[in-house]
């Protein structure tokens, strides 16, 4: 019992330093790809979604810390993994993210966003079977 309590202080801690760092030295460069770039404007792509605003680059930026923490902790717990793609969605916010986390250090990550998608409850943004997938 002690154990695990321990285990899980240390896992808390961590999360909250990668957390921490995250937020004061924006130790995540975000980096969007051409392909995200043109997806962003769904008006230019002729869909009919019940939201086809814009998707910004700070839009997508202030979606990512939204996230923050749940990023964070994938990192911690070894569920996000580099080089292997994770998403992020909320339906309130009507977005979606496809990311490509780059490790380039140890607390040093670069995140690569390769596709947006306005989420709704009529078109939802798909994943593949055990694709980590956080949701808020």
């Amino acid at each position: 019992m002690k154990l695990n309590l321990y285990s899980e202080f240390i896992l808390e801690k961590k999360i909250a330093e990668i957390s921490a760092n995250i937020e004061i030295t924006f130790l995540f460069d975000i980096i969007t790809t051409q392909h995200s770039q043109d997806r962003s404007n769904f008006a230019d792509r002729g869909l009919s979604a019940d939201n086809q605003s814009y998707i910004s680059n700070s839009e997508i930026e202030d979606f990512v810390y939204y996230f923050n923490r749940e990023i964070a902790k994938g990192i911690a717990l070894g569920n996000i993994r580099h080089d292997k793609p994770f998403v992020i969605k909320s339906l309130g916010r009507e977005l979606a993210l496809s990311i490509v986390p780059h490790k380039l250090g140890e607390s040093y990550w670069k995140l690569i966003i390769t596709t947006v998608f306005r989420e709704s409850e009529k078109y939802r943004f798909r994943t593949w079977p055990g694709q980590v997938v956080f949701e808020k």
